[in-house]
């Protein structure tokens, strides 16, 4: 007897099975590029708001130095729609295997969910410390 691995057998079963998977994963990478999208959508926004403050000559309600807080959001949306698709693309891979086996990617969560909750207490921040 040899212990080589029996070749998986084409079902039906198995083929909706990668399927389902396949659409979890488009819903996931869906979910992230809301997400992202927010994130960038917020940075943008953060500048419009401090710019129309500046311009009504409410400068002591303005912050000093909006720019950096929008570049860091809008960044963190890039950074994290990169790995949301570095992520799906993973995913993928590991579905198109004909021996399916889940690729390990808890690196690429932990990293996103610290990055996101940086990114919640940076927001915070400022609006805590907002004047």
């Amino acid at each position: 007897m040899s212990d080589a691995p029996l070749p998986e057998q084409v079902t039906i079963t198995n083929e909706l099975a990668r399927e389902r998977t396949r659409a979890a994963a488009e819903r996931t990478l869906n979910a992230w590029i809301g997400t992202c999208l927010s994130l960038i959508g917020f940075g943008v926004t953060f500048e419009q708001i401090s710019r129309r403050l500046r311009q009504q000559a409410t400068l002591e309600l303005a912050p000093t130095n909006p720019a950096v807080v929008s570049i860091g959001f809008v960044g963190l949306g890039v950074v994290l729609l990169g790995l949301a698709l570095v992520q799906h693309r993973l995913a993928l891979r590991a579905i198109e295997q004909q021996n399916y086996v889940l690729l390990p990617i808890q690196t690429l969560n932990r990293w996103a969910v610290v990055t996101i909750v940086l990114a919640g207490l940076a927001g915070l921040g400022v609006t805590l410390l907002w004047p």
